[in-house]
């Protein structure tokens, strides 16, 4: 109003002025021609303040929305997809709902008029994604625990697909020393039997029983009584004769039934001696073989459990930190759509957008599942701690008298034979399991080599 007054005094001055120079202008011929001069003055003017409130709006709208849709340049530059990105578009967007709060000229109308609806729309639509990425990162995150929980497992299961006894002493290995004790057992019962088929048979040759006329054949043999090479005892000495045949005949069968009884009870004893011997070198090869499979096994297991534990850790703490930028980037991206929709309504105030600032915001679709880790499978080295050829292992298997039947029998055994970690450089024979238990089958085809 007060532009248009001043318009119209500016005006009236001007025509006066300009009456007073030429001489030419006719004054009105009543007030009503002055009035109407005047009002027709004031509606240019009116006109023209008007197309000048328009411009000004125009030019208000078109600031807000070049100013918006740099706010969604922004928005949609920044991406959303980090934590810092979301949190720089929630500070642009609050600035600009805080400016356009303080505009007396911003309606809700003026917006809907405008672009800025569909920008608003737009940016609401953004952070809509921006929540779901935070979703798919979640489920990402939990297939990663999923993925190093099933590396963790596989350690044991790798174990297990060794066929390795881990936590108790091999099967196989006890059973051979059972078959090694067996063997010691039953050579103590033929050691017996040769012992017995030896003195019988020693004890007969030594007692022949033979007539006690023969000796009369041997003349100055004493006791002899008669001396058959005398005529005079010529028929005594056939007598004596015949009857020491019969006692050859017999004596000669019984020698020959018990020596043959003594040379097959040793034979007997003497191959089972080798079979109990060869048996103990498998009992001690199967041994060392064990122990060196057990020690590989259980060390690959610390090497495959440690490597994957690190991994899990590790991992973890970069997805706790993820788990951290997602609550930040979803809360922000709530709070974004929260500016908006008050940009949209009509309580664009700054309680409005406080309110946005401390809104609550339901967090529970993030909530992040740590998973356990799983314990290390046992694995019992201590199970070879004691091995052939020492001292303890030794006095266990081979010299208990209480434990061992054969033992106290005062059955030997043979020479035991280290296992080869025991007595030779790994290095020279591969250094592995494969290595050793090749020079031990090279060993036992030895012994039975030998046996044939």
């Amino acid at each position: 109003m007060v532009f248009r007054l001043l318009a119209i005094v500016l005006l009236a001055a001007a025509r006066a002025q300009t009456c007073e120079d030429d001489q030419t202008c006719q004054r009105p011929s009543s007030l009503g021609e002055e009035g109407s001069f005047l009002q027709a003055r004031i509606n240019e003017e009116s006109q023209m303040d008007t197309a000048m409130e328009n411009s000004e709006e125009s030019q208000t709208n078109t600031s807000m929305q070049n100013y918006v849709e740099r706010v969604l340049g922004k928005v949609t530059a920044l991406g959303g997809r980090h934590q810092n990105n979301v949190e720089l578009a929630k500070d642009e967007v609050r600035n600009l709902a805080i400016q356009l709060a303080a505009d007396p000229d911003y309606t809700v109308f003026n917006v809907s008029q405008s672009n800025m609806h569909d920008a608003f729309e737009r940016i609401i639509a953004e952070m809509e994604e921006i929540i779901n990425d935070t979703l798919v990162s979640l489920d990402k995150d939990h297939k990663e625990f999923d993925i190093m929980i099933d590396n963790i497992l596989k350690c044991g299961r790798n174990l297990n697909a060794s066929n390795v006894s881990v936590t108790e002493m091999s099967p196989a290995v006890l059973l051979l020393g059972v078959e090694h004790d067996v063997c010691r057992n039953d050579s103590v019962i033929l050691r017996d039997q040769n012992h017995t088929a030896q003195t019988n048979y020693y004890n007969y040759m030594a007692n022949p029983n033979m007539p006690a006329c023969a000796q009369n054949f041997e003349p100055g043999t004493c006791p002899a009584q008669q001396d058959f090479s005398v005529p005079l005892y010529f028929d005594n000495a056939i007598a004596c004769a015949s009857s020491v045949d019969t006692w050859a005949g017999e004596f000669h069968k019984q020698a020959q039934s018990l020596k043959t009884a003594h040379e097959i009870a040793e034979d007997a004893v003497i191959a089972k001696y080798q079979a109990c011997d060869r048996t103990q070198l498998t009992y001690e090869s199967a041994f060392c073989t064990y122990r060196t499979e057990l020690i590989d096994q259980c060390t690959a297991l610390d090497n495959c459990y440690s490597s994957a534990v690190s991994v899990f850790q590790a991992t973890k703490e970069l997805i706790l930190k993820s788990n951290s930028s997602r609550h930040v980037a979803f809360i922000a991206a709530r709070q974004v759509q929260c500016y908006i929709r008050v940009l949209q309504s009509d309580n664009l105030t700054m309680a409005a957008i406080e309110a946005c600032d401390y809104k609550k915001v339901d967090t529970s679709p993030l909530a992040l599942t740590v998973p356990t880790i799983p314990p290390k499978p046992a694995c019992d080295i201590s199970l070879v701690a004691e091995h052939p050829c020492g001292t303890a292992w030794v006095t266990k298997n081979y010299q208990d008298p209480i434990a061992k039947y054969w033992v106290a029998q005062q059955i030997a055994h043979t020479t035991c034979m280290p296992c080869l970690s025991e007595s030779l450089n790994l290095e020279e024979i591969g250094g592995n399991a494969v290595g050793i238990r090749k020079v031990l089958d090279t060993v036992v085809a030895a012994a039975r080599s030998d046996e044939a």
